[in-house]
């Protein structure tokens, strides 16, 4: 690639000054920085079409006026301490025609979600609630799924068209959604991951001043991308079986409801299961007022107890229900697949809004997955880390009854404990931060929380499914010490 074309210089100077002139502009314009290597004498010279030797003099003109220096057998590279170096190019200013120009401060008119600057994973203990093993994973397997979708090409797959997703992966999820939870006569979309399927209908289905109807307590990044519709999020008062219809029909009748969010199989972050007789209250609210749902139903397959409760699009007359899935907790969240499965009119304005931040789905993973469906491998795999992450719920929950910090609700299934800290003076925000100083990540109650100031303090979210017993028993011996102190401070 050719870093420097001397087309664009001053062609009334001799050849090596034009060279030098634009080795300054790449420097002042922060194209090159600080310590960057340039290419040979000889690689330049041949890019250029000039002699190699006035590509030397250019050299020393340059070290000469202090752009760049030369090391001893490494080659040329911009100098550490460059002549314009105290106006801070390439930060805050810029130089364009010999003036110094303030850059451009941004008219920033909306935010999305504030970035962690120490993600989940970079701790030595991630006890992030919805993190698979990714051990667990079978990669060889997998891999030669990938191989045949790169061997054995469909070329027409790979141009621009469908948004909904590869048509073999829907069929495959619709079988799969059809023999696993019993959901029928719906269109099946493939999305960029749950939180691009949520982000859609926020923007379809929302608008400034409308409501959302969600828990009190709930999914952050789901509030996120309501919010971004310029919609406001209703609580909905929850107890220990879920949310409380009684609530939703105030609100309903205190508010411009336009949407219900549930996450009524594991509710998120208290892993309740919401009864059958509540989920019918709130569906004939729902209908009677003519507000869709959304089904966030992100772990179904983790389910120990019993048999889960079918997903409430099962039972949908009205096809209200806009049911939203991940395979993320089953495979890996870099998979990037989200599971919508919504009423065909529906999933036409879908298709045609992701037309405006998506035009092609990731073919090669979605054509590799719907072929290990179709072997049986996805299921096996499945099978597999059910009963591995019922085994570490179980061991969790016997070594936190042993510790005696803590309470803990035996969840139905799901992929972690709601812990509540026996100590009333012990606050969990605090335990949560001294944990991550110690390299345990781990959520607490207020990040859950509609409204931030409304919360108990005492309440933690444990994953459990994410790492090996014995590495989940350390985590959990650190917050158990971690409350002897902050009990003895007290």
């Amino acid at each position: 690639m050719k870093i420097f074309n001397l087309n664009s210089a001053n062609l009334d100077l001799p050849k090596y000054l034009q060279l030098a002139q634009l080795i300054q502009t790449a420097i002042r314009s922060g194209k090159l920085i600080a310590g960057d290597a340039l290419p040979s004498a000889i690689s330049l010279a041949s890019d250029l079409h000039i002699n190699r030797h006035t590509v030397m003099r250019s050299f020393a003109e340059l070290i000469a006026q202090g752009w760049v220096e030369s090391v001893q057998r490494v080659g040329y590279r911009v100098a550490e301490h460059i002549p314009l170096d105290h106006l801070s190019v390439g930060k805050t200013t810029a130089i364009y025609g010999g003036q110094i120009a303030e850059r451009l401060a941004f008219r920033i008119v909306r935010q999305g979600s504030r970035m962690s600057k120490h993600t989940a994973d970079s701790y030595q203990y991630n006890l992030a609630g919805g993190q698979p093993d990714l051990s667990l994973f079978p990669f060889d397997e997998f891999k030669s799924y990938m191989s045949d979708a790169l061997s054995r090409p469909n070329v027409k797959e790979f141009g621009y068209g469908d948004t909904t997703g590869n048509r073999e992966l829907r069929e495959q999820v619709g079988i799969y959604l059809r023999k696993s939870r019993g959901i029928t006569d719906r269109e099946i979309v493939i999305t960029n991951g749950s939180q691009e399927a949520m982000y859609i209908v926020a923007q379809l289905l929302l608008q400034q001043g409308d409501n959302v109807a969600a828990e009190t307590m709930g999914y952050p990044p789901a509030f996120s991308a309501f919010k971004a519709a310029g919609a406001g999020i209703v609580a909905i008062e929850q107890d220990e079986f879920g949310i409380i219809p009684q609530s939703l029909e105030m609100q309903i009748t205190k508010h411009n409801i336009r949407l219900i969010y549930l996450t009524p199989l594991h509710q998120y972050p208290t892993t309740v299961t919401l009864s059958l007789s509540r989920r019918i209250q709130i569906y004939k609210l729902a209908s009677m007022h003519n507000i869709p749902i959304i089904e966030d139903d992100y772990d179904h397959e983790f389910h120990y107890k019993c048999q889960p409760l079918p997903p409430m699009a099962v039972e949908d007359p009205k096809q209200l229900v806009i049911y939203v899935s991940t395979l993320s907790k089953i495979m890996f969240p870099g998979a990037r697949i989200g599971i919508m499965a919504i009423s065909k009119n529906l999933a036409t304005y879908v298709a045609e809004y992701r037309l405006l931040i998506n035009h092609k789905s990731n073919v090669l993973m979605q054509n590799a997955l719907s072929n290990w469906m179709k072997s049986g491998g996805f299921e096996r795999h499945i099978r597999k880390v059910t009963r591995r992450n019922e085994q570490r719920r179980d061991s969790a929950l016997a070594y936190i009854s042993k510790q005696g910090c803590f309470e803990c609700a035996i969840p139905d299934g799901g992929m972690a404990l709601w812990l509540s800290i026996r100590d009333a003076n012990v606050s969990a925000s605090e335990l949560a931060l001294l944990a991550r100083e110690q390299g345990v990540y781990i959520q607490h109650e207020t990040d859950f929380h509609v409204d931030t100031t409304n919360t108990q303090d005492q309440h933690l979210r444990i994953g459990f499914a994410g790492m090996h017993e014995e590495k989940l028993e350390q985590a959990l011996t650190i917050l158990g010490d971690l409350v002897q102190r902050l009990k003895s401070h007290s």
